[in-house]
């Protein structure tokens, strides 16, 4: 697999923007300690997908409120447009959320169940993948 770049912009509680990016493979765990190192330096009590809504891809706060939010279950593309516009306060279309999942499940982020006219996706298990790629 081509080595990936995640990029993980925000600000903390002084109003200091902090970047990080890692080039190579992302795993999960790699991405929780940098959501662990925001809580941290961000001043909040608790790292939500809300911290990382100064990013200016729509791509990457889908994915984290995906992830953070919806983890556990199976969801509908409405479900994920939901999750984004609770947890970022910005509208989003329903085209442009089918068009992100789409690129989830080619990344192996997500897996992809149709029933008939019905599509449901939810988020691979840790044992079926070993790596987190969310951008190019």
């Amino acid at each position: 697999m081509k080595p990936r770049r995640f990029k993980l912009e925000f600000y903390d509680d002084e109003g200091v923007r902090h970047a990080i990016t890692i080039d190579g493979h992302i795993t999960r765990e790699k991405v929780g300690k940098l959501l662990d190192l925001v809580e941290i330096m961000a001043g909040t009590p608790r790292a939500t997908a809300s911290a990382l809504s100064v990013s200016p891809h729509k791509f990457d706060r889908l994915a984290s409120a995906i992830i953070s939010g919806l983890k556990d279950r199976n969801f509908s593309a409405s479900d994920a447009k939901k999750a984004f516009e609770t947890s970022f306060s910005e509208k989003i279309p329903l085209s442009t959320v089918s068009t992100y999942l789409g690129r989830l499940t080619d990344r192996g982020i997500l897996d992809r169940v149709e029933l008939g006219r019905t599509v449901s996706y939810r988020v691979k298990s840790e044992e079926s993948k070993s790596v987190l790629s969310l951008r190019p």
